[in-house]
């Protein structure tokens, strides 16, 4: 179970990636009005949790898991 806070980076993440076809940390912090250190931490905790696959300064995607979840849970944004 994740928190909610790592649940609304993981949508933002997913609304990015269908708005831009790439999502870099700079975009989720600016749509989230947060800090780049702040979504590097989220990213971290989202990869260990094998949600996110993500090097550093490489892409971030979502696992196909987390994609399914991730359209259900953004129809009502």
């Amino acid at each position: 179970m994740i928190s909610k806070s790592l649940e609304e980076y993981l949508k933002t993440i997913y609304v990015l990636k269908k708005q831009n076809g790439k999502i870099r940390v700079t975009d989720i912090a600016e749509k989230m009005n947060c800090t780049k250190p702040s979504v590097n931490k989220a990213i971290c905790n989202l990869k260990d949790n094998g949600l996110l696959n993500y090097e550093s300064y490489g892409p971030i995607e979502l696992t196909k898991t987390r994609r399914r979840f991730s359209k259900k849970d953004t129809r009502s944004i």
